[in-house]
């Protein structure tokens, strides 16, 4: 076959930056594939056990890297297996292009309830599920649409678009000229373009900061995708403010830092943030979007309380709660606009007394977290795993947690000793089976850092056939199993909110370090509090893709 769309279509992936695609292939998708084969010095296709894994990692990689992850599905059930992963890059704000292969464009008449093979309603299916579905109707409207597709991906409120390219589109011979004429590379990462927030809300919002007397911050992944870490420091500092943050805003500062009081959140979050938040007499929030866990289900802030709210959407800012200044922006640019309003006034003396109070919320937090590190019983306390990891981990070093307990572990007990984003959490969807194959795109996307993942044994029974493809593309990915029998947030939903266990949430006993092997990894298993902190740094150390089974205590929870 000569050159078809398929061809196009990757000579114009690469155009705009991108080096891998992550998907399975299928009889529809084929011209890609044999597309990228051609390509494979610059594009490289990883081919995944399942399209929602081939989703979690273009999510996984386009976090760390900052470019628009990419990811392929097949028609039908290969675009339904990818519903829960743009379900996640849509909620978490993450940009991705989707390229999904569908049938014939003359095949309309036969595609309700399977009389052609595999056919369903996917454009109305990934419309709730993305920002945008480009269905490509002929070769020569592929340029533009590619084009649009990486424009809206990229820009505003970043997410995932899809490409839907019919079958017989896709093998069409086709002489592609003059792409280059679609191609703008700025549009391959995000934000691609940055706006400003209206100077006169600025110096509104200064005002406000200037005469609080407790100013906190909560801020939001929003913030991370900006870049904007060096600007909530700077601020923090300028006006002692103290900062917390929702899952996927962790990071922003650096743990460590005196004003950084971690994560909030309404069942799982530190007392110290907490604390501050509802203490507060002002809240400056900066690119959230006021979930549920990050307001205590939308009860904070108070109407006592003064707002400011800075966010890229114009339909997030006063969409929860009553704003006193409304700031629609890039985050990193708002921050610097704030910043130079504040030091244009009267200089700013540091304000010792809210320094102290800060620091004698995180101290007391900290009393708290070393009584739970000190366990040291059989099965293993999760708290003292997580102690451990934080302490073998370099700065550098990525942490990518699975949803359920899992997140709770990594965003609570996991010390961040590096301002960036570092931690990687599903709060999207939180949908349980993300880890292990975010773990494959993370480790593409920053091969000279060490990346790990953390699943309970539910969540990580999901997706372990992803080890295979760590173990096929040789990635040094440790994947630390929390093995406690249990849907673990489940069995402690049943106890708190029905005072009984209702069996539902046990699971029976899988040796996950026997698995780890037969799937082509190194397998670990750990039950000895004295063997933890050894048994991860032979993990760290192995250079190739590790299992480490923790026995874990069931009944030991983050909440």
């Amino acid at each position: 076959m000569g050159q078809h769309t398929g061809f196009a279509l990757a000579e114009m992936l690469v155009d705009y930056g991108v080096e891998y695609i992550f998907g399975i292939p299928g009889g529809q998708t084929l011209p890609l594939y044999e597309a990228d084969y051609a390509e494979r010095a610059k594009l490289k296709h990883v081919v995944m056990r399942d399209e929602r894994s081939a989703g979690h990692a273009a999510c996984a990689y386009a976090r760390i890297s900052g470019k628009v992850g990419v990811c392929d599905a097949t028609v039908g059930p290969g675009a339904t297996n990818l519903v829960s992963a743009l379900g996640e890059a849509l909620n978490s704000s993450t940009a991705m292009v989707a390229i999904v292969s569908d049938h014939p464009v003359g095949w309309v008449n036969h595609i309700d309830f399977g009389r052609a093979s595999q056919g369903i309603d996917q454009i109305g299916l990934l419309k709730a599920v993305s920002k945008a579905v480009f269905r490509v109707p002929s070769p020569d409207r592929l340029p533009e649409l590619v084009k649009a597709a990486f424009i809206k991906a990229s820009t505003g409120r970043p997410g995932p678009v899809v490409l839907d390219v019919p079958a017989d589109v896709f093998r069409q011979e086709y002489d592609f000229q003059h792409l280059e004429n679609y191609v703008e590379p700025d549009y391959g990462r995000f934000p691609a373009r940055r706006s400003a927030p209206d100077p006169g809300d600025v110096e509104k919002a200064a005002r406000l900061l200037r005469a609080a007397k407790r100013p906190v911050m909560l801020v939001g992944g929003g913030a991370l995708i900006s870049g904007a870490t060096a600007q909530v420091k700077q601020l923090a500092e300028l006006l002692t403010m103290p900062v917390t943050t929702t899952f996927t805003g962790k990071g922003i500062l650096s743990d460590d830092h005196p004003l950084c009081l971690g994560v909030v959140g309404f069942m799982a979050g530190t007392q110290c943030a907490e604390t501050a938040l509802r203490s507060a007499d002002l809240v400056f929030i900066v690119g959230s979007k006021s979930s549920q866990n990050s307001t205590f289900t939308w009860t904070v802030p108070t109407p006592e309380q003064k707002v400011i709210h800075l966010d890229v959407d114009p339909g997030e800012v006063g969409r929860v709660f009553r704003t006193d200044v409304g700031l629609v922006g890039d985050a990193r640019l708002g921050l610097d606009a704030v910043l130079g309003a504040l030091q244009r006034g009267e200089q700013i003396v540091p304000d010792k007394e809210r320094l102290e109070w800060a620091q004698s919320l995180k101290q007391e937090w900290e009393h708290t977290v070393a009584q739970r590190v000190a366990s040291d019983g059989t099965p293993l306390d999760p708290h003292m795993l997580m102690a451990e990891l934080g302490r073998v981990m370099a700065p550098e070093d990525v942490l990518i947690c699975d949803a359920g307990f899992a997140s709770a572990w990594g965003a609570l007990y996991f010390s961040q000793r590096e301002a960036g984003r570092r931690c990687i959490f599903p709060r999207g969807l939180a949908g349980i089976g993300f880890a292990v194959a975010a773990g494959v795109g993370a480790q593409l996307a920053a091969p000279e850092r060490r990346v790990v993942t953390l699943a309970g044994d539910g969540a990580f029974t999901y997706v372990m056939a992803e080890l295979s493809t760590q173990a096929r593309f040789n990635l040094p990915v440790v994947n630390i199993v929390l093995n406690n029998a249990a849907f673990g947030w489940v069995k402690w939903a049943e106890q708190a909110w029905y005072h009984s266990t209702f069996k539902c949430s046990d699971l029976g006993k899988i040796d996950f370090a026997k698995v780890a092997e037969g799937l082509g990894c190194v397998g670990l298993r750990v039950e000895e509090p004295s063997q933890v902190g050894k048994t991860l740094a032979e993990a760290l150390d192995a250079h190739k893709p590790v299992v480490v089974e923790a026995i874990t205590d069931p009944s030991s929870t983050p909440m």
